[in-house]
C-alpha cells in the first residue's frame, strides 16, 4: 500500500504502520495533528480517514466542527457525525450528542439525554480499559446518575477511581486536552469518598 502522505513535515516510516490499514494510518496522524493544535491537518487526515469508513475518524471530525477547531463552529455538522458514528457504537458520539441534549445545543431533552449518557456508560463497561473513551462515559454518570451505577454491579467509588486513573494516563501519553476532565473526575471521587 503506498501512501500519499509523506511530506517534509510528517515523514513517517511506513514498517511502524506495517498493522494498521490505511484509514487507522490517517487516523492516528491525524490525532497526532490534533494534539500538535495542526487543526487543519487533522481535519484533512480525519476526512481521508472518515471517507474510508473510519467511525473514530468520523467522530473526530464532529469534535472539530463543535469546537471550531482552524473551521468555522458548526454544531449542526458536528451532530451529523455525531449520529452516524453512534449508530456504530462510537462511545464519544453517544455521550456527546448526550450533551447536547443536556445543555441545549439542540432542544432541550434531559430524559433522552440520559438514555444516551446511560448507553455510552454501557458501551464503556465493554471497553474499561479504553483510557480515551471510558473515563468520559463513566464521568458523565457518575456526575448526573451516580445512584444507577450500582445497578449494573459496579460501586460508584470504583467507577470514579478508574475514571481518575484513566484520565491521568491519557495525560501521561500526550493528551492536552483532559486537564479539566481529570478534575471533574477527581472531585466527583472526592464527593463520594466524602459522603
Amino acid at each position: 500500500m503506498k501512501l500519499d502522505y509523506i511530506n517534509e513535515e510528517n515523514k513517517f516510516n511506513e514498517d511502524e504502520f506495517e498493522e494498521l490499514t490505511e484509514d487507522e494510518i490517517y487516523l492516528n496522524k491525524g490525532a497526532d495533528a490534533y494534539q500538535a493544535g495542526d487543526y487543519e491537518t487533522a481535519i484533512r487526515l480525519y476526512q481521508k480517514s472518515a471517507d474510508m469508513g473510519n467511525i473514530t475518524a468520523l467522530s473526530n471530525l464532529g469534535y472539530c466542527y463543535y469546537y471550531g477547531r482552524s473551521i468555522p463552529v458548526d454544531k449542526t455538522k458536528a451532530k451529523e457525525c455525531w449520529e452516524k458514528a453512534a449508530i456504530f457504537g462510537d462511545i464519544p458520539s453517544v455521550y456527546k450528542l448526550g450533551d447536547m441534549y443536556r445543555y441545549g445545543d439542540l432542544p432541550q431533552n434531559l430524559d433522552y439525554s440520559h438514555a444516551l449518557y446511560k448507553r455510552a456508560f454501557l458501551l464503556a463497561l465493554d471497553n474499561m480499559d479504553n483510557y480515551y473513551v471510558a473515563p468520559d462515559a463513566f464521568l458523565r454518570m457518575l456526575k448526573y446518575y451516580p445512584e444507577e451505577i450500582s445497578d449494573f454491579g459496579y460501586s460508584p467509588i470504583d467507577i470514579a477511581a478508574h475514571c481518575v486513573i484513566g484520565i491521568k494516563d491519557r495525560i501521561a501519553r500526550g493528551n492536552n486536552y483532559s486537564g479539566k476532565v481529570l478534575s471533574d473526575a477527581k472531585a466527583v471521587l472526592i464527593k463520594l469518598l466524602d459522603e
